[in-house]
């Protein structure tokens, strides 16, 4: 396809001019078109035909940039200094579907019989653009993850990394305000929203904050809840628009998130937050789904670490704990032992009491143990028939902390209802209860040990091991009130305490 050139400008020009390989558009010292060759049609979608006599501003030259234009075309008329001739600049330029495309665009004067024109050679570089624009991509992506990564590796927890992570995000892109979530461990379907904001600004994110605080994110509900649904990065140009989003009117109308992600699995969302309406920025989405699955491996790495510290410690501190008590326990059975056959029987007994405590609290991950299962533990050892004990409650779970200290009582109690008390005649009975203290809370619980059919009870006269333990030993452990009492009829233990908050 061919274009005519205007009769004033040089007749060398015009056959080179229409067989370049750039778009070549001719205006005259008005603005309007005077030459539009064949790639200009290929390029910019008018024919020669529709450009020529055009005014070139409201062809081709976006809306942003035509008073730019006019002016210097006006100067250039009056004789000023050039802005842009004969210099390649790149500006973005109108095609006539209305797109806007980049173009390298350098501008020469001609002189002419008539008037000067003004040619312009322009080059569409959307695809340089492009690959450009994706190593761009691939650059900030690269520096994300190695400052994450590196970030990561140096926090000394979780937190820490994710709180670096926030940090790193905000200031590559410049948005002002990062928080995190964390995805329940055991719970696929719940959202843990975290102390932990960053924010560029000291203060910033203080009203949105307060108003996360206040909500609970279900999914599909705001936007975490809905990243958590897909498992996909979102965006929201204007939070003001979007009726899923629960937090409007704090500060923020621009709002983005993306989940980390391990094995197919959400463990955290990060999200960010900008004072001004964001369009959509399809490259910085592209970056943070290949963030999130990569970082998401190095978060479930640290999380792991974290649990195998939590993990070590606690194991430390249990060993120490269960020493103490068996050192304790040996030197109150063998201080007052007559005989060391007797004593090394009961000390062997109450060992295998502990025992059965610490399996209950390693099925329970150390936390806590229901109370049925450690009073049927202590009683296992005991020896005495399942007939013989009437056992009752509702479920009651006790912490780890709680839970040898009863199964020693326990039992205690077993022992000695076996050598003097109710279990020591065919007849004897012991019942077993425990329950809330009352309807309106079920944090704390009482248990009861009832004795009764056995030989008439006098109250001791002097306290042995067993007595101690429970009295004094138990009552510390639990932070509650432990009552021996002696009536006739069969021996009362009674306490109270916390149940565990699971």
């Amino acid at each position: 396809m061919s274009a005519s050139f205007p009769p004033d400008l040089h007749p060398a020009l015009s056959p080179i001019l229409d067989t370049v390989l750039d778009a070549v558009i001719v205006i005259g010292q008005d603005g309007r078109i005077t030459a539009w060759n064949g790639v200009a049609e290929q390029t910019f979608g008018w024919s020669a035909k529709e450009a020529l006599g055009q005014m070139l501003a409201e062809v081709l030259i976006p809306l942003q940039h035509r008073a730019a234009h006019e002016r210097g075309l006006r100067r250039l008329n009056e004789g000023g200094d050039p802005h842009v001739l004969n210099r390649r600049i790149e500006i973005t330029a109108l095609c006539k579907d209305g797109r806007e495309i980049p173009v390298e665009l350098s501008i020469t004067r001609a002189s002419g019989p008539l008037q000067d024109s003004f040619i312009g050679f322009l080059r569409d570089i959307s695809e340089r653009r492009g690959v450009e624009d994706r190593l761009k991509r691939q650059a900030v992506e690269t520096r994300m993850m190695f400052e994450i990564a590196a970030m990561a590796a140096e926090a000394n927890s979780l937190d820490d990394a994710l709180e670096r992570a926030l940090t790193a995000i905000c200031t590559i892109t410049g948005w002002p305000v990062g928080h995190a979530f964390l995805a329940s461990e055991t719970d696929d379907e719940t959202l843990i929203s975290t102390s932990i904001w960053v924010e560029l600004n000291e203060g910033a994110g203080a009203r949105i904050r307060s108003a996360t605080e206040q909500m609970d994110f279900a999914p599909g509900v705001g936007l975490p809840g809905r990243i958590l649904q897909s498992g996909e990065p979102l965006w929201i140009s204007d939070t003001d628009d979007d009726d899923n989003f629960v937090r409007k009117g704090n500060g923020y109308r621009g709002a983005f998130g993306f989940p980390l992600r391990h094995e197919g699995k959400t463990i955290a969302i990060l999200e960010f937050f900008s004072v001004d309406v964001a369009p959509p920025n399809a490259d910085l989405l592209l970056t943070v789904r290949a963030l999130g699955e990569q970082v998401g491996r190095v978060f479930e790495r640290k999380r792991t670490q974290d649990r195998q510290v939590l993990l070590i410690s606690e194991l430390s501190h249990r060993v120490k704990n269960i020493l103490a008590v068996v050192q304790a326990v040996a030197h109150q059975t063998f201080y007052q032992a007559d005989h060391v056959g007797t004593a090394y029987a009961s000390f062997t007994s109450r060992l295998q009491a502990l025992a059965k405590a610490q399996d209950l609290l390693v099925a329970g991950d150390w936390r806590s143990a229901p109370l049925k299962s450690i009073i049927d533990a202590a009683l296992t050892g005991c020896g005495g028939a399942d007939e013989r004990f009437k056992i009752s409650g509702p479920d009651v779970e006790i912490s780890a902390s709680s839970a040898v200290s009863i199964t020693l009582a326990v039992h205690e109690l077993c022992t000695n209802a076996f050598k003097y008390g109710a279990l020591s005649i065919e007849a004897g009975r012991v019942e077993i209860s425990w329950g809330l203290e009352s309807a309106e809370s079920d944090q704390r619980y009482f248990f009861e040990w009832r004795e009764s059919g056995g030989p008439p009870v006098r109250a001791p006269t002097h306290k042995g091991f067993g007595t101690s333990l429970i009295e004094r030993g138990l009552a510390r452990e639990l932070g509650g009130q432990v009552r021996l009492s002696y009536p006739p009829e069969g021996l009362i233990c009674r306490f109270t305490a916390e149940a565990a908050v699971t």
